[in-house]
């Protein structure tokens, strides 16, 4: 996939875009210009719920609310009770990742309720456990971040509502065993992501964090190559375009309109690369939270080009580990007859 949106986009497609960068911008802004810490929630979490859901779904938007109490209470016990117990809360943490999985995999369409779960305790879980990390504003930020994008939503499809219906979709049938070779499969990675930050503490590795848990989204081997590809390539074409970015604004990086304007630019540009995207490879929805995450994690005076590129080495060396590491997971299933993946993925 390319990242160019010149080509002929629909006019949902373009709805959809203006929504995502509306959506990004407007939760970012307000998280900057109130000086709320862990701005980056507030420009990702819209993305990542308008980028995720086309068309406007209350039973969505309620599963994107409910997924806030569930992963803080996950990780509050978590962290409160078993983060003296690394073993143990290891352990825990498998647990939690095998219900969020489960819940992702079932036919109640509950996917967006399990991926948000995951989302939310993975990163509290494993930033809250830090002993010089204030766990409480990250929780408080997790949940500000969750309702706002949630109003943001609503507001979006309201300024940019679709021109015409969409079909719906469909998701894939699967047998007992395929869904039990998903979940175990997801489940021992995401959990050996956790282990892997938490050994190594980068406590500043939110990017490269974040990265390994998204691609499991793809469920299936294939699928998790396939995400894992394309964020590493969104990373660096996100990446860049930040770095040239700040080369053009050299200087001026501090003047808050200035900055503005080139984060709006590029989360448009992005967004409709993302809904020009029919295949599924999500190139342009990695390029697009690559950027909202490294903007919301910067103050006026840092280093946009250092940070970039950090970032951008970071989320590569991470998701090239863990594509490797379910590679190595899903062999190893398939040797077993009850959690062999029965059809190619």
């Amino acid at each position: 996939m390319s990242t160019d949106p010149l080509q002929v986009l629909g006019a949902n497609d373009w709805r959809q875009a203006c929504r995502m960068a509306f959506g990004g911008f407007v939760g970012w802004a307000f998280a900057t210009l109130l000086s709320l810490p862990y701005a980056a929630y507030y420009a990702v979490y819209p993305l990542v719920l308008l980028g995720l859901s086309p068309v406007y779904d209350r039973h969505v938007a309620l599963q994107f609310l409910a997924s806030a109490p569930t992963g803080m209470i996950a990780a509050g016990l978590m962290i409160g009770v078993f983060s003296t117990h690394p073993v143990v809360m290891t352990a825990a943490y498998l647990a939690y990742a095998l219900f969020c999985f489960a819940v992702m995999t079932s036919p109640r369409k509950l996917f967006m309720y399990g991926a948000m779960c995951l989302a939310v305790g993975s990163g509290l879980a494993h930033y809250g456990s830090y002993p010089q990390m204030a766990w409480q504003p990250l929780f408080w930020a997790i949940a500000g971040s969750l309702v706002t994008s949630v109003v943001l939503y609503v507001l979006s499809f309201a300024l940019f509502p679709d021109v015409e219906p969409r079909a719906p979709r469909i998701p894939p049938k699967r047998t007992p065993v395929q869904r039990r070779h998903l979940v175990l499969l997801c489940a021992l990675a995401a959990t050996g992501s956790f282990a892997f930050f938490q050994l190594v503490e980068l406590s500043d590795s939110l990017s490269a964090q974040m990265a390994t848990v998204l691609i499991l989204l793809g469920l299936t081997h294939e699928g998790i190559w396939n995400f894992g590809r394309t964020r590493i390539t969104g990373s660096v074409i996100g990446s860049i375009h930040a770095s040239i970015t700040q080369l053009v604004i050299t200087h001026h990086s501090s003047f808050w309109p200035l900055t503005a304007a080139a984060l709006l630019a590029g989360l448009l540009w992005f967004s409709a690369a993302h809904t020009r995207d029919k295949s599924g490879s999500m190139q342009g929805f990695s390029a697009v939270t690559a950027l909202a995450i490294l903007y919301g994690l910067l103050s006026p005076t840092d280093d946009l080009i250092g940070n970039s590129l950090y970032r951008g080495v970071s989320v590569i060396i991470s998701v090239s580990l863990m594509m490797v590491f379910v590679s190595v997971l899903h062999r190893t299933l398939n040797r077993f007859p009850s959690t062999r993946w029965e059809t190619a993925a």
